[in-house]
């Protein structure tokens, strides 16, 4: 029997057997347009599918840059850690050099008592309870005046014969002392602005009655308005004045450790 389908897609159709032994036919769909039904998916599963996979990958990206900042910070924090340790290493060293200095500088105080004897640094001439540096080089007036502040001292200042007799004895050549009368000519200081005693000075003294200081101008219009242990010549057991920017040897004070 044929069996006529409304709907031209049915092209199919099979026999069925019932009970009573008679036969049915039905209309059926063709394979593929089954196929295709169950296969194809709806528009909203295939956005949320998307969705998923931005989703995915965002994590991931997420989970790199977070790995990264974590590495960075552990590197960080070793970083500080060895630096800390470094600033604890170099406080010790420096708490370590501390000590010592005090251990040494008590001990030279002990030693200072026990012998009655005063010290001086190294390079430095012991008399009369200060201590003197004698210069190897040479340096204009000004430079020398600084220079032995820089050694914790200052430029000789000669107030007695005996200070006088024993720098003769040191000296072969012309020294700088700490004497000057740069601010007023004629009015003659020491470096820690005491005025000269008239009293007790070493001017060279010349038959003809020239004697110094002379300020002389004939080399220089400024003249000569610093004081030096001797003379060009040779001679070192009085003072003569010179211009100051002349270069020479000099000789440095400083109070003896006791």
């Amino acid at each position: 029997m044929d069996l006529i389908c409304e709907d031209s897609s049915y092209i199919h159709f099979t026999r069925t057997a019932s009970s009573d032994k008679s036969s049915h036919y039905k209309c059926l769909k063709p394979f593929d347009q089954e196929r295709k039904k169950e296969v194809l998916l709806p528009k909203w599963t295939k956005v949320l599918l998307i969705v998923l996979s931005v989703s995915v990958v965002c994590a991931l990206v997420g989970i790199c840059a977070l790995g990264m900042r974590l590495s960075h910070a552990k590197h960080c924090s070793i970083s500080v850690s060895d630096q800390y340790h470094n600033d604890t290493d170099y406080k010790g060293k420096f708490e370590e050099l501390r000590v010592q200095y005090e251990e040494t500088l008590g001990k030279l105080n002990r030693l200072n008592q026990s012998t009655g004897s005063a010290l001086c640094a190294v390079h430095w001439i012991h008399s009369g309870g200060k201590c003197y540096y004698f210069s190897t080089v040479k340096m204009n007036w000004m430079q020398t005046r600084d220079y032995c502040v820089t050694l914790g001292g200052h430029l000789v200042i000669i107030t007695s014969k005996a200070v006088q007799d024993f720098l003769v004895s040191e000296v072969k050549e012309t020294h700088w002392i700490g004497l000057n009368d740069l601010e007023t000519e004629g009015h003659w200081v020491w470096v820690n602005n005491q005025p000269l005693n008239d009293s007790m000075e070493f001017w060279m003294k010349r038959e003809n009655g020239e004697s110094e200081p002379d300020n002389w101008t004939k080399d220089h219009p400024a003249g000569e308005d610093c004081a030096c242990l001797g003379h060009i010549n040779g001679e070192t057991d009085f003072w003569t004045d010179a211009f100051c920017f002349e270069e020479k040897r000099f000789v440095c004070e400083a109070p003896a450790s006791v």
